[in-house]
């Protein structure tokens, strides 16, 4: 944003618009996110507004950010693969662009990060407003008697439990992560470090539960492993914080062994799919196994991948498993159940040279950040977990194509991505 004396009145307005603009659809974009995806679809369009009107009072500054030109790019990119796609398949043309926007994804970044501008209390607010909407859920499921204490079957949070867990484990983290922020802040008076504590633990407790009840497989590998990193970094940095780690290490360990026959059970199944795969044999693979369908799943992508390796076969795939007579039983089926492989199966090489390009910006500003002492570490650390999160469970799971998977996305990489719209110091000497 421009200082004031170098906007004409237009340029006023536009940023006044934009700020009320941005933060309405900050508030209902991360509620929205799992509390009501209506309300993030409205929240994303008032950030659309919100850009717009940045755009309007500040050019300049829009079309010199990187992603936004990679993310106008990448638009295009995808639209002309969309028409590619239809010529492929004319009789599934319209679900090409129907697919379009999911494709899209880090395009949408820059609207978050233009209404968070790296102010942090912005960024903590909204992250606060997104915990608040998996919590509400939360207690929804429990009220309807569909989660804990007892184990979840297909949904989770509205939404199917492999996707859920996304939401659990990185609230979770975030949970444990403000627990060492509030030990780290000095400033805070006992009294009120002490209900914040006691809120943070008690959301904690609720997200176990229901990462215990949910029991992905993936999630179950994937959230101790990030704990485990997150307790680890801060042992070792602070020997202060040593009781905590110890603490919540025990919490965990404490619901795993509560829940120990559950996911045993979940993580050594499908024993004799691996040994079929093991021998070489796809025909061979059971069709009647999570593991065995992935198999036969990712084996026919391989298979219509080969063929366009450079571009995919456009934005819509699911049609794919229509058209093979010899496995006529994925049919029932509309994801290809891992990310990667969707991507490259959608987009092609093209499209993960993309996803890899806009990754890069979004970590770079982030570490820059954090360097700089204008990013919290707890800040940094949670987004980091976040996107290692995202990043696992996407191999077992098309997460990255659900609504909350690219929105997801949006939310966390254009928090971390604001940073880079920050307004820069004052020159030293000058008064901020």
């Amino acid at each position: 944003m421009l200082p004031a004396s170098a906007h004409g009145t237009a340029g006023r307005v536009a940023d006044r618009l934009a700020e009320r603009l941005g933060l309405a659809g900050l508030g209902l974009f991360a509620f929205g996110y799992v509390g009501g995806r209506a309300l993030a679809n409205i929240g994303l369009g008032l950030l659309l507004l919100a850009f717009a009107a940045t755009c309007a009072g500040d050019w300049r500054r829009v079309a010199a950010d990187r992603l936004v030109r990679l993310g106008l790019v990448w638009i295009g990119v995808v639209t002309l693969l969309a028409v590619r796609g239809a010529a492929l398949y004319p009789d599934v043309a319209a679900h090409q662009y129907q697919s379009l926007v999911e494709l899209w994804s880090f395009a949408f970044v820059p609207l978050v990060a233009a209404a968070t501008r790296g102010r942090t209390t912005r960024v903590v607010a909204t992250l606060l407003a997104a915990l608040a909407g998996v919590l509400y859920k939360l207690a929804r499921d429990v009220v309807l008697g569909v989660g804990p204490p007892d184990h979840y079957d297909d949904l989770a949070l509205g939404v199917g439990r492999n996707l859920a867990v996304l939401f659990i484990d990185v609230g979770a983290v975030g949970c444990v992560l403000m627990l060492f922020a509030l030990f780290e802040a000095p400033h805070w008076s006992r009294a009120r470090r002490g209900a914040a504590g006691l809120a943070s633990a008690t959301a904690l407790a609720a997200l176990l539960l229901a990462w215990a009840a949910a029991t992905s497989r993936t999630s179950l590998a994937v959230l101790p492993l990030v704990l485990a990193g997150v307790l680890a970094g801060r042992l070792l940095g602070d020997r202060r914080v040593l009781g905590l780690g110890l603490v919540l290490g025990l919490i965990l360990l404490a619901v795993a062994a509560l829940n120990k026959e559950r996911i045993m059970l979940e993580a050594f199944k499908d024993g004799s799919t691996w040994a079929a795969i093991a021998a070489g044999d796809p025909a061979a693979v059971p069709r009647d196994t999570a593991t065995g369908l992935r198999f036969h799943m990712w084996h026919l992508a391989w298979e219509n991948w080969r063929q366009h390796p450079l571009l995919g076969v456009g934005p819509s795939v699911s049609h794919l498993f229509e058209r093979d007579p010899s496995r006529s039983f994925l049919a029932i089926y509309n994801q290809y159940h891992s990310g990667y492989v969707e991507l490259l199966l959608r987009s092609g090489l093209v499209g993960a040279g993309f996803y890899l390009a806009a990754a890069w910006l979004v970590w770079r500003t982030a570490l820059q950040a954090v360097r700089a002492g204008r990013m919290p570490r707890a800040l940094f650390e949670l987004l980091m977990a976040g996107f290692a999160i995202f990043a696992a469970l996407n191999f077992t799971n098309s997460i990255l194509f659900f609504q909350q998977g690219w929105q997801f996305i949006v939310l966390f990489g254009g928090l971390a991505r604001g940073y880079a719209w920050a307004a820069p110091p004052p020159p030293a000497g000058e008064n901020p």
